[in-house]
Order: C-alpha cells, then sequence, then structure tokens
C-alpha cells in the first residue's frame, strides 16, 4: 500500500434535500464511533490524538482527523476504520464464542498477540497486516457492541436511508467511498445482550439472611466484602434449613458452587443480573464445620 490516509470521513444521506441533523441523534452517534475509535487505540496500544473537522453538506458529512507522529500507523488506523465501519460480518449476529471467551482473556495474552501482529513502528502497510489487526480487534466485544449501537441509533432515525465511509487525505479522497444502504444496517446489529452464565464456580458467602419461607425469595450474604442477593436452588440444604435441622445465627458461612446471569448493557459494561447458588457443600456456624455433602 502506497497511498497514505489521515483523515475518516462519515457520510449520512438523508430521505430528503436538507442537510439538519438532530443534534441529540448526532451526538448520540458520534459518541458510539469514538468510543469504538478509542476501544481499539487501546488494544492496539497506541496513542492518538482524534480531532473534528467542522462538518460539511452534502446530506451530512463528518471528518475525522488522526493526528500522530507515525503517518503508517494513521494510514492503518483509518484504513482498519473505516473496513470496520462498511464491511458486512458473515457471523450471525450474536457475540461469538471467540468474543465472549475474549471478555476474560487475561491482559498478557492480548499483549502477546498484539506483539504478534508487528504494528509497532511499522514502516509497510498490505492486506494482509489489515486483515490480521482487523481480526484481532473483533474479538472484542466492545468494538463490536459499540458499531451494533451506531448503527442501531442510525436505524431509528428514519431520515436516513444511506451513509458511506471513506479514507481521505487532507480532504482529499484518496478511494472508492464503501456505501451501506438501510437494509444492510440491521446485519450490523448484535440482538442478543444477554451473554452465558458463569456457572459453578466454588466461593464462601458470608450469610446475612436467608429466606425462611417456601417461595422465590432472595438470600442475601457477603461475597468478597460486596452484598449481594442470590437465589438459592439447592432443594435439600432449603429443606434442611425450613425443618430447623440447620439453624442459622449471624454467624454464618456458606461454601458454595456460585452461578451468575450477565447482560451487556447500552454503553457496553457487563453487567451481572442474577446469583444462584446450584448447591451448598458446606456450611460454618460459629466456627463448627457441617459438610453437607
Amino acid at each position: 500500500m502506497t497511498e497514505f490516509y489521515n483523515q475518516f470521513e462519515l457520510h449520512y444521506y438523508f430521505q430528503d434535500d436538507s442537510h439538519g441533523f438532530d443534534a441529540i441523534v448526532r451526538n448520540e452517534c458520534e459518541k458510539e464511533l469514538l468510543k469504538l475509535f478509542e476501544e481499539a487505540c487501546n488494544d492496539l496500544e497506541i496513542k492518538i490524538l482524534i480531532e473534528a473537522k467542522p462538518p460539511q453538506n452534502g446530506g451530512f458529512i463528518e471528518i475525522w482527523e488522526f493526528i500522530g507522529t507515525n503517518k503508517e500507523t494513521i494510514t492503518l488506523l483509518v484504513t482498519i476504520f473505516t473496513l470496520i465501519m462498511s464491511r458486512v460480518p458473515v457471523q450471525n449476529r450474536k457475540l461469538t464464542k471467540l468474543q465472549i471467551e475474549n471478555l476474560e482473556l487475561d491482559n498478557q495474552l492480548k499483549r502477546e498477540e498484539l506483539k504478534k501482529l508487528g504494528i509497532n513502528n511499522i514502516d509497510h502497510i498490505d492486506e494482509k497486516l489489515i486483515a490480521k489487526v482487523i481480526s484481532f480487534l473483533v474479538k472484542n466485544y466492545k468494538i463490536i457492541w459499540r458499531r451494533s449501537n451506531f448503527f442501531k441509533k442510525i436505524t431509528q432515525y428514519k431520515r436516513i436511508n444511506k451513509i458511506s465511509t471513506n479514507k481521505l487525505l487532507d480532504y482529499k479522497p484518496s478511494s472508492q467511498p464503501e456505501t451501506l444502504r438501510l437494509g444492510d444496517f440491521e446485519q450490523f446489529i448484535l440482538f442478543d445482550e444477554n451473554i452465558p452464565d458463569i456457572t459453578d464456580q466454588i466461593v464462601s458467602i458470608d450469610l446475612i439472611s436467608s429466606a425462611l419461607k417456601q417461595g422465590k425469595f432472595k438470600w442475601k450474604g457477603f461475597l468478597n466484602s460486596q452484598i449481594i442477593d442470590f437465589e438459592m436452588l439447592d432443594e435439600n440444604f432449603k429443606q434442611r434449613v425450613f425443618q430447623g435441622d440447620i439453624k442459622h445465627n449471624n454467624k454464618v458461612k456458606l461454601n458454595v458452587k456460585l452461578s451468575h446471569s450477565r447482560k451487556i448493557d447500552e454503553t457496553g459494561r457487563i453487567k451481572i443480573t442474577k446469583y444462584y447458588v446450584t448447591k451448598v457443600l458446606s456450611c460454618s456456624i460459629d466456627n463448627v464445620e457441617y459438610n453437607l455433602d
């Protein structure tokens, strides 16, 4: 690749001939893209300044300029962002297994994988390098989630019927724009914000209160100094509590198999929506251990 770029262009096309853009919708779209850019730069360990340029006419055109000392690095970033925002995903619109596993991937492993890309002090960019970098970045669910949020917002804003992205060098396009029409938008949207449960972790819970009546009442306890509400699904243990076989006081510690459900919120944060105990392995009352296996 011999051409260089320093600007990313996003062109919104409207159903009518006007150029006005709802300020709230525009700012929400801009926020999602900038968060995507920020997440990608963090993943690649590249420090770069992204400067917004004055909007252009013709529908509504946004231009962001990437400012740094290495023109190859800037060209690489502009190129991969253009492709990430224009290349229709080939997988279904759920987080892939690889992206889910990446949630828990150790930062050291990520750094080792990044080194293999060889983007530090790059002096040559080719299609092979671009493909490697994109493959590395799309493992990060936050990047895919931010892209999904962007397309959700423009799909809901009915005036937009097409967008295009392009790479520029000082406002001069160096290639043909990549265009997506209204029917393409939904292919970028993730339709399942729930991710697989974390199951059967062995943990200790300092019990605060138990539910001493039948029904789906929550129990409460300390887990790693944090107060949690959880469902007790170990029916055998519950029955022993209800029948008075296990008498509680204020010094009860449970050794359990704990699972939790997770969900990704609008900002891309993973939130735990439910804790549930599948098995009580043992309990300690006044420092006396009772094995329940």
